[in-house]
């Protein structure tokens, strides 16, 4: 890191002259929206010199979900949304563990409905959950039975009874979901080449009765006369189609198997072979083990039951197969989508903090491994942060307030959250991480100024954090509007890893509510010191070009500035002041000049306020020092 002695020298990292400076502002305000609803984008204060061509901008989706995760979203739901709403990057992190089913279910034995214990190593005891649909007569029933068992089952201690009659036409049924929820959904993940092996005993079926495993999947976009929704098979012992038929019903496919009444069968499932064969248009690789429920399914009055014993799943990609599965599928959907780039990442989540690890060479840990040559509590720290590292990759300290989404605490509450995470962070610098999850509207109870402010602290301590926005999106629905939605714009020439990575660590970086801003945020320090950037000088007062383009109706920009005090612990709160506010039109031309107090150490950041106050996008920080930080400052930062 250089001081800054004349903040004009030629010899700027990233020299900008003020008139090229107010031209590319005239440009950026003037130029609204492409036809895709992209920003047209341009950096401020990057090239080689004034007549360098400019780079431009690139959104990103920096924590997303898909079918390798525990709940409903697809590669492909996500990419038809980035597609959709003009985002250029997604970055695939999904759960390191659930790829590598560490600590997943292999089998079932129905000995309890909420208390049966797994084998060593399979986590905790699901919860099969009564649910029911349609009229039923008072003959429904179901539970857990001593007898019959399958002979077949190691542990010949009961089965799944379920009974049903409806009581008119319409179809009813009675079942038994599994819920894994209290157990870390130790089946949900990618399903591909997965199999099901199931013993079922048909007590009662015919035409209108029959057993049902049903399977729920994920989320995929219309298309094929189809819209979008949550695909599922529909297994069925009875029933009207004849065995072996498969029946596709738009978003539901019906498949009717062989078997023997009034005994014990072993069903054998393939589901990824039956999605091929049912939906040919889609990737059957790009489907997840959602949930499972087995029901009893009556119509017409008539009665259907029986027995269901012994389940058994057995998985064939994971570990590095399930990365290089999900390299595949990603290869297959360059074409279909192809204004979306897409970077393999991975969310290190079997412990806490979670943290999501951003290009290089992405690695699955071995838990069994680590857990048995290190303490819990060590591992991420000693272990995982330096391989990400090593790795040549980027890691964040995701949700620091936890992964729940909760309703929000009392403002009292959250302050004292804020403390206490704070005194968590602090000695540990993050973990070693690069970035800090903080555009979150509400996460973990805890409203977006907190996770602001958490950021804030950081910054007055001088550990330097790019702050990043994300939705953690699990379902593939919920990438505009609802709580979070907010994405990552970085000042970089093109979607390459290098140059997206390269601007996370230097700070070239906002986050924005996708629904609510779109525009551009920098900043610029005496022309030569960009935001992210860490900056040394004796000069008592700094001159600060705010950037802010495609403002809304109403909205305002603000100027924080904080002290850089290294209170560390004894102080974990934010000291951040507002120094200055601008309404939309004051903006008009992209740009506005502001002199800055430098007489002690500080860090300055924008946030951008719609009509009603509400921040819809904040800026990196820029430091501005009087002095050599103690702990020093991150090379990539130099200004």
């Amino acid at each position: 890191m250089c001081e800054d002695q004349n903040a004009d020298r030629s010899g700027s990292r990233f020299p900008l002259s003020r008139r090229r400076l107010l031209q590319s502002a005239g440009l950026l305000a003037a130029s609204g929206l492409t036809a895709g609803g992209a920003v047209l984008r341009h950096e401020w204060g990057a090239g080689s010199g004034p007549d360098a061509d400019l780079p431009a901008s690139q959104s990103m989706a920096m924590h997303v979900h898909t079918s390798f995760s525990e709940q409903s979203g697809s590669m492909s739901g996500h990419l038809a949304a980035a597609e959709k709403y003009g985002v250029d990057v997604v970055w695939w992190t999904d759960h390191d563990f659930r790829m590598s089913g560490h600590g997943y279910r292999e089998a079932v034995h129905f000995t309890s409905l909420v208390g049966e214990a797994p084998e060593p190593g399979q986590g905790a005891a699901w919860e099969w959950r009564q649910v029911t649909s349609g009229p039923l007569s008072s003959v429904a029933t179901g539970g857990i039975v001593a007898q019959p068992a399958s002979p077949k089952d190691p542990i010949s201690d009961g089965s799944l009874h379920v009974v049903a009659e409806s009581t008119g036409r319409a179809p009813a049924s009675l079942g038994f979901f599994a819920d894994a929820t209290k157990a870390g959904r130790t089946y949900h993940g990618n399903m591909f080449g997965q199999t099901l092996i199931l013993e079922v005993y048909p007590d009662v079926t015919g035409d209108d009765g029959y057993l049902e495993l049903l399977v729920a999947s994920s989320f995929h976009p219309a298309g094929s006369g189809r819209p979008e929704g949550t695909y599922s098979l529909s297994y069925r012992f009875g029933g009207g189609d004849a065995a072996g038929v498969r029946r596709n019903q738009g978003l539901s496919g019906v498949i009717s198997l062989p078997f023997v009444p009034r005994q014990w069968n072993t069903v054998t499932l393939r589901p990824s072979d039956d999605i091929a064969a049912l939906w040919p248009d889609l990737d059957a690789r790009d489907f997840a083990l959602f949930g499972m429920t087995l029901n009893a399914v009556s119509s017409n009055k008539t009665l259907a039951g029986g027995y269901f014993d012994y389940l058994r799943m057995t998985r064939v990609n994971t570990g590095s197969l399930a990365l290089q599965l999900q390299t595949d599928i990603a290869a297959g959907y360059v074409g279909r989508y192809p204004r979306v780039t897409q970077r393999q990442g991975l969310e290190v989540s079997w412990l806490y903090p979670h943290l999501n690890w951003f290009g290089g060479r992405i690695a699955l840990p071995d838990y069994t491994s680590l857990l048995a040559e290190h303490p819990p509590e060590r591992i991420l720290q000693d272990v995982l942060v330096p391989r990400i590292a090593t790795q040549g990759g980027l890691c964040s300290y995701n949700h620091p307030y936890g992964p729940d989404s909760l309703p929000l605490l009392p403002a009292v509450q959250q302050d004292e959250l804020l403390a206490r995470t704070a005194v968590k962070i602090l000695p540990t610098r993050a973990l070693g991480a690069t970035i800090l999850e903080v555009g979150y509207d509400t996460r973990g109870g805890v409203d977006l100024a907190h996770h602001l402010g958490l950021w804030d602290v950081c910054s007055r301590n001088g550990v330097f954090l790019t702050g990043n926005g994300t939705t953690d999106d699990h379902f593939s629905t919920r990438w505009l509007g609802g709580d979070n939605d907010w994405v990552t714009t970085v000042w970089a020439h093109d979607t390459s890893e290098p140059a997206l990575l390269s601007a996370l660590r230097s700070g070239r970086a906002w986050c924005s509510s996708l629904s609510r801003y779109r525009g551009s945020l920098d900043m610029l320090v005496d022309h030569s010191v960009p935001m992210g950037a860490v900056s040394v000088s004796g000069l008592t007062r700094r001159t600060l070009d705010v950037i802010a383009t495609q403002l809304p109706l109403g909205a305002k920009v603000q100027v924080l500035q904080g002290q850089v005090d290294y209170a560390g612990v004894g102080a974990p709160t934010p000291n951040t002041t507002v120094v200055a506010s601008y309404p939309a039109r004051a903006l008009q031309k992209g740009r506005v000049a502001l002199s800055l107090d430098t007489t002690r150490s500080s860090f300055c950041r924008v946030e951008v306020l719609d009509l009603t106050g509400r921040v819809i996008s904040a800026s990196n920080p820029v430091w501005l020092l009087r002095e050599r930080p103690p702990a020093g400052s991150p090379q990539h930062r130099a200004a």
